[in-house]
């Protein structure tokens, strides 16, 4: 056990690059072992996925052989339903002799089937219960005595002259035919007015559509299952006795497993030897394809030496993907974990990491992380003490912006209200300026109730109104409920008097003035609001641009907004709607969570 923790301690202080080589020399040694018991698993597999591609191409060849024919057979349909004599028949059956219409169909119709070598039968059908065909087998292969009562009238009516295959034309196979076949239908549209006139049968005989494969199928020993849309067989295996028993079972595992897919193959044991029964379909038909081909017929084409090649290329990818997998874990797992102890970062923690490691490149990642973290800290306290001062710098700056020449006004108006014996109006000046100073220098505290500030903002407009007269009327709407929370001092009066000297007085009438505080959750908004001059568009851009130290309209907005923001720790603080000639409103919004709360 000593020994083991001594060996991991060498280990781990190895550099990464020597621990790569170790790691990938434990991986050759390891590879050589392996490669002799995964040989057999990795032949199978690719001798089976090579066989089903080949099953799969002798399906694609049978499919485009079938898809020719009946593209062949649809391209000769559309050369009789525009013939100019079948046409006028068609459209004036009705009204002709009728052993006349025969001859002169019978003998198009001859004509036509004879140049069409994979067609059995070619039948038309008027709309006046009218019949004309002609079959080389020299019988009827289909009865109706009306053809609108054909189970797939509608359908062709519904497709506008484009084609449809049913296999015998829809109908329950006569027991007595021993070959099926296959009914190309569609309508015969009049050339002029597109109106059905007619409709076209031409039948394909399963011979037909087994000289499509009979040279595929005499190769590997492969056997065809060929189905319609119904899963109903079209053309019949040879070997019945043995295909029918297992193609059922078989096929239903192939449509499962296939699904969206247009081809699969699956390998099934049938009496000791493996076949492999691969599945195309014809989207266009809505047909399937099944072939069975034994397993071993396919696989005497596989090259030994190719495989062998390929096994080994496979082996050595395998072996460089485990090396990469082992390398990358061995360089990520320790900085996972050093991440993970990083992560009170995020939530302003900055604590040193404690994690095992050696004396590698991650080790003194660590170590470096660490000295990092304290001189954050050192740092971060610094900036916290200087952002003291600087509030408190800010704070003494912005009382000092309450005007000598105020006071000197103020107690000029006073002296006249003395000298005119308005004793009252004296007394109440008074009491409002010492409550203005009383409470603006608050003691040297930085934060007062809501409350005081909004008695603040009273004495201002008493102490005004005493100065400029009756130009204004100040009104609030103030919830009971923040009266008593606590608020940074002094941020409301320098608003009050952008509102007054900016808005109001150059307006040259009465105006008004409208406090309104109140919660919104957690946030307290107070708005100011006057119906004074107002701003434009460029004059408020200007306002609320970052050049606002240089606005001398908004030198006081500029320093309350700045010591709000450090002081609640926020950026989006304020907001401030305007219209020319309509006034101005600016919104303060502060949480109530962050020197806020009641004391």
């Amino acid at each position: 056990m000593i020994n083991l923790i001594g060996i991991r301690k060498r280990y781990m202080d190895l550099k990464i690059s020597s621990k790569i080589v170790v790691i990938y020399l434990m991986l050759m040694i390891f590879s050589v072992i392996a490669s002799s018991f995964i040989y057999e698993k990795i032949y199978d597999d690719i001798t089976s996925k090579k066989v089903s591609e080949l099953s799969v191409q002798t399906l694609y060849t049978i499919k485009s052989n079938i898809n020719s024919m009946i593209q062949s057979i649809g391209n000769n349909s559309r050369i009789i339903i525009s013939n100019k004599d079948i046409q006028s028949i068609l459209k004036n059956s009705n009204n002709r002799n009728g052993s006349n219409i025969q001859i002169t169909m019978n003998s198009y119709l001859s004509s036509i089937i004879d140049s069409m070598n994979n067609v059995s039968a070619i039948y038309i059908y008027d709309n006046f219960g009218n019949k004309y065909y002609i079959d080389k087998q020299s019988r009827n292969s289909f009865k109706f005595d009306r053809i609108e009562d054909a189970n797939w009238y509608k359908t062709i009516i519904d497709k506008k002259g484009y084609y449809i295959l049913r296999l015998n034309a829809g109908e329950k196979a006569d027991s007595n035919i021993k070959e099926n076949y296959v009914s190309l239908i569609r309508v015969i549209n009049d050339m002029e007015s597109q109106k059905p006139i007619g409709t076209l049968v031409i039948n394909i005989n399963e011979s037909y559509f087994v000289n499509c494969y009979k040279d595929i199928v005499s190769k590997n020993g492969t056997n065809i299952l060929l189905m319609d849309e119904n899963n109903e067989s079209i053309v019949n295996p040879k070997d019945v006795s043995d295909f029918n028993q297992i193609s059922e079972l078989v096929t239903k595992k192939l449509v499962k497993s296939t699904d969206e897919k247009e081809h699969n193959s699956i390998i099934e044991k049938v009496k000791g030897q493996d076949y492999i029964f691969s599945l195309l379909k014809i989207e266009d038909f809505n047909w399937t394809i099944v072939s069975k081909i034994p397993f071993k017929e396919l696989s005497k084409e596989s090259n030994t030496l190719y495989f062998m090649t390929f096994i080994f290329t496979i082996i050595n990818g395998i072996l460089m993907l485990i090396g990469a997998i082992s390398i990358s874990r061995l360089i990520t797992n320790p900085i996972k974990k050093l991440l993970r102890s990083m992560k009170g970062i995020e939530n302003g923690e900055f604590k040193k990491v404690n994690i095992e490691v050696g004396n590698d490149e991650i080790g003194k990642l660590k170590d470096g992380y660490n000295i990092m973290v304290c001189e954050i800290e050192k740092l971060i306290n610094r900036i916290v003490d200087e952002q003291k001062v600087k509030r408190k710098a800010e704070l003494s700056v912005l009382q000092a912006q309450v005007k000598p020449h105020f006071l000197y006004n103020t107690l000029d108006a006073m002296g006249y209200l003395a000298l005119s014996g308005k004793c009252n109006e004296v007394y109440e000046a008074l009491e409002a300026l010492g409550g203005y100073y009383r409470t603006s220098l608050s003691k040297g505290r930085e934060v007062i109730t809501v409350g005081e500030e909004i008695d603040i903002v009273k004495n201002y407009f008493l102490l005004q109104k005493l100065r400029y007269g009756d130009i204004f009327t100040d009104t609030y709407e103030v919830d009971e409920k923040v009266l008593h929370l606590r608020i940074l001092k002094l941020v409301l009066q320098p608003i009050a008097e952008n509102a007054l000297y900016h808005g109001i007085k150059p307006k040259g009438e009465k105006g008004n003035i409208k406090f309104t505080v109140g919660l919104i959750g957690n946030l307290m908004k107070i708005s100011i609001e006057d119906d004074g001059v107002g701003m434009t568009e460029e004059e408020l851009d200007k306002v609320m641009s970052d050049k606002i130290d240089h606005n001398n309209l908004s030198f006081g907005l500029r320093g309350t907004i700045e010591r709000l923001r450090i002081f609640y720790g926020i950026s989006e603080v304020y907001e401030i709607e305007s219209r020319k000639r309509y006034g101005t409103k600016v919104t303060i919004t502060i949480p109530i969570e962050d020197g806020g709360k009641n004391e």
